[in-house]
């Protein structure tokens, strides 16, 4: 079931695009096994299952969908590898809400591993690579565009160019540059961190604010500023990025939504006075 909620004038749906298991070792980092395992239990293989959890925003004039999912452009070493299971889609999670793929015109990506962008494109009938949201403008920083288009020895493994070359080739790239307003009411902000130009999306409407974390902070389990993960780039830049973002979050009440979590996809930053918590979002209609 999808989940829905409101911001003001703004609609938010909790979309679907499957679930994929990583490798505890690398999600946590530097933090070992003996603490993350004591409230996260692994596979066989050491790997823990993450869901992969695009978000729609409705507002008056524009469907706006952000960080559309995995995709299912993969090979069967893929699928072994990362247990890919891409069910619910984003497109059957959108025609669940009687939408279709033609129905978004923007889409905005924190940044452009696969696991976030993977769903952008599809193979067609000849097994080429097309864009799927065909009449959406996305919006990509143009740092991380250099970054995913020239990818290095480490960043080859999670940057596929066939999840976003098709889209410039179909002129739906408008690569942006900093803090920008994308359309009313949407806007994004540079944390850097998970990948050098990694943002986090705003919506605001009526002084209410959700924000979409993407890689900052990706479930529950990355709350606490020094639970990084061996994927992050920039992991002493995510710490401040976080430890700049909560006081912000609490103050102002950001609904905080987040990418992977297997259960809880909206939360609320809170502070217990001695850590950094959360509270679920309880308010789903």
């Amino acid at each position: 079931m999808i989940k829905k909620t409101k911001i003001g004038d703004f609609e938010l749906f909790f979309l679907h695009d499957g679930e994929f298991w990583l490798d505890g070792g690398g999600y946590f980092g530097v933090i070992p096994k003996v603490l993350w395992s004591r409230f996260i239990e692994p596979d066989e293989k050491n790997r823990i299952m993450l869901k992969s959890n695009p978000m729609l925003v409705k507002t008056p004039e524009h469907n706006v969908l952000i960080d559309p999912g995995l995709g299912s452009k993969w090979t069967e070493k893929q699928i072994k590898i990362w247990k890919i299971k891409n069910e619910p889609s984003v497109i059957e999670s959108l025609a669940e809400i009687g939408m279709t793929p033609e129905d978004i015109d923007v889409v905005v990506a924190t940044h452009l591993h696969f696991d976030h962008m993977g769903a952008s494109t599809k193979f067609d009938e000849n097994g080429k690579a097309v864009p799927v949201f065909k009449n959406a403008v996305h919006y990509i920083q143009r740092g991380e565009w250099e970054d995913a288009t020239h990818p290095n020895e480490r960043t080859k493994g999670t940057y596929f160019l066939e999840n976003y070359m098709p889209l410039h080739e179909a002129g739906l790239v408008k690569l942006i540059d900093g803090n920008v307003k994308v359309i009313p009411g949407i806007s994004v902000e540079i944390t850097g961190g998970h990948t050098k130009h990694h943002q986090i999306i705003f919506a605001k409407s009526n002084g209410e604010t959700a924000v979409y974390f993407g890689g900052i902070v990706s479930s529950i389990n990355h709350i606490k500023i020094a639970y990084t993960m061996g994927f992050d780039l920039y992991p002493v830049e995510i710490m401040e990025s976080r430890r700049k973002l909560y006081p912000r979050a609490i103050e102002e009440n950001w609904l905080v939504c987040l990418e992977h979590d297997p259960d809880y996809p909206a939360i609320y930053i809170k502070h217990d006075g001695k850590h950094y918590t959360y509270e679920p979002h309880k308010s789903w209609e």
